[in-house]
């Protein structure tokens, strides 16, 4: 464990709720000494206050610990091909505000990482914080460590760039950077009192991506593209082509872009999938149809998956994950094909986080990325102006 997750650990108990060194010792089954250094540090820093006395249970009783930089801010950034939704967080990973904004991810990184700093500044006008760090949720494999989009197949022109390097430019904080779908499960994960240690987040909008979590660790894979499912080739695609290339994979038929292809080429015109889900709300039979077969197809290529991995979890977030019967469509294929054993216990339901998933998410690795920065003590005497 890093300097920085011990720290973040730390930081985030606190601002739960005040507590004593002892008891952050206890809960985290840290040393005494290493629990100390952590909070100087953060004290240091100006994090970190301690305050009143904690109610007595016998003996001499502690000092309490809470959160003094209250208005600092984590900017979080979840980004799709055409919309994105922006938010400003606390160090518990509260979402504090959010907004959403148009953008089109063919202009280039360099264009829409403009046009999201500009938004994340016009929060922070409203807000009145500080912004210390950023986060940012992409629509396509990413390399975690060199921060560099790898062969996105929606995304032409970001292959290689470093984003979280046009936003430290833009803004002038550490930012990070990963897959949208690892952020979503993570950001559930964190979310949940209930969260089992072993889970998948299924994150189907536009595409489909897979975030996993195993041993209550994000898995990103060897070459940090675990979990793409998207481009899982499966019987039922033929060979309709994908963005991606090639031909038959499970996204031309499981995706929200293959949803309103569909419904546009038998003749309902639908300009994308938010206006489908108005018409499943509404009731039409033909887009609930689509919906329902969309979910029939993420569920058999999910079967393989959870007979594999064996989670105790799957959780489905983005924009399909608002239909019931999408997510009614994938729990009874994962029931049916998977084995008996796999399935006893196996919750298969709508992430609770909804639509933040991802935000919580960047807003956990954005803390986790500021706090392993050097030199910490000297960025926050001073606030960002």
């Amino acid at each position: 464990m890093s300097t920085g997750d011990v720290a973040v650990g730390i930081l985030r108990r606190i601002a739960a709720e005040p507590v004593t060194r002892s008891v952050l010792a206890k809960e985290t089954g840290l040393a005494p000494s290493t629990v100390s250094a952590k909070i100087t540090e953060l004290m240091d820093a100006g994090l970190v206050q301690e305050g009143g006395a904690a109610p007595s249970r016998g003996g001499r009783p502690g000092r309490l610990l809470s959160i003094s930089y209250t208005s600092g801010r984590i900017a979080v950034i979840s980004m799709g091909a055409k919309h994105a939704r922006l938010g400003l967080a606390d160090f518990s990973r509260t979402i504090l505000c959010s907004s959403a904004i148009d953008i089109d991810v063919a202009d280039g990184p360099e264009r829409t990482v403009e046009l999201l700093a500009n938004e994340v500044r016009a929060l922070l006008e409203r807000d009145g914080g500080d912004l210390l760090s950023v986060g940012i949720c992409l629509p396509g494999p990413v390399d975690a460590v060199r921060r560099v989009v790898v062969a996105p197949s929606r995304m032409p022109g970001w292959h290689n760039q470093d984003v979280g390097a046009l936003l430290e430019k833009q803004l002038g904080v550490p930012a990070i950077t990963d897959n949208d779908a690892n952020m979503a499960a993570l950001g559930e994960y964190l979310s949940r009192a209930d969260a089992a240690a072993n889970s998948i987040t299924v994150l189907a909008g536009t595409g489909v991506g897979t975030g996993i979590i195993a041993g209550g660790e994000l898995y990103r894979g060897s070459t940090y593209a675990s979990g793409d499912i998207t481009h899982t080739k499966v019987e039922a695609a033929a060979d309709r082509m994908c963005t991606c290339g090639n031909r038959g994979c499970l996204e031309t038929i499981a995706s929200g872009a293959a949803i309103v292809r569909d419904l546009n080429q038998s003749g309902i015109k639908v300009g994308d999938i938010f206006e489908v889900l108005d018409m499943v709300r509404d009731g039409d039979p033909t887009a609930n149809g689509a919906i329902r077969e969309a979910g029939r197809q993420l569920g058999l290529a999910l079967s393989t998956v959870v007979n594999f991995f064996n989670p105790g979890d799957v959780y489905l977030t983005g924009a399909l994950s608002a239909a019931s019967v999408y997510v009614a469509a994938v729990r009874s294929q994962l029931y049916e094909r998977c084995l008996p054993l796999a399935t006893a216990g196996l919750r298969v339901e709508a992430a609770q986080a909804g639509g933040e998933a991802g935000m919580i998410g960047a807003a956990e690795l954005a803390i986790i990325h500021l706090l392993n920065q050097p030199g910490l003590p000297a960025r926050f005497t001073e606030p960002a102006e």
